[in-house]
């Protein structure tokens, strides 16, 4: 009776071992919270994509087995390029798009910088600028406040 008793046992700690869900699964991989949650995260969009892929498939495609759909797939569309672009997959436009260059943000700084001072923060703090330049009165030779452009 012993050996039965002992191969029961082993059965049911196989059992329980198979019956190990996901999310235990995921502890032995991982013991953090917050890389679980990455991990549940990128597999609930990777399912978005593969749902709203299949369906934009279904629209444009007659699949043997899938009648083609007849409906708008505007909204479905929108979900899986929004979903893919938390991925880094980004859709660019052949005719260019409304994306800005780093040249064009450069002109657009120099054109309408008449009159304003650029001050650039960096890390660590570190803020550059123009130089304040003090001005005197020719009349009086005081210096005039920068800020509130009174005698001094």
């Amino acid at each position: 009776m012993d050996a039965k008793e002992k191969v029961k046992n082993q059965d049911t700690d196989n059992k329980e071992k198979n019956k190990k869900g996901v999310l235990n699964k995921l502890q032995e991989i991982t013991p953090d919270k917050e890389e679980q949650i990455q991990i549940i995260g990128v597999a609930v969009r990777l399912g978005i994509v593969v749902w709203s892929g299949f369906c934009l498939t279904l629209a444009y495609v007659d699949l043997p087995g899938f009648k083609k759909q007849t409906f708008d797939p505007t909204f479905i569309a929108s979900i899986f390029t929004s979903t893919l672009t938390t991925f880094g997959v980004q859709a660019s436009s052949k005719k260019g798009g409304n994306g800005v260059s780093k040249e064009d943000i450069e002109k657009m700084i120099s054109s309408n910088s008449a009159g304003v001072q650029t001050i650039r923060v960096e890390t660590p703090l570190k803020i550059t600028g123009a130089e304040v330049v003090k001005k005197t009165d020719p009349l009086t030779n005081r210096t005039i406040d920068p800020q509130s452009g009174r005698l001094t």
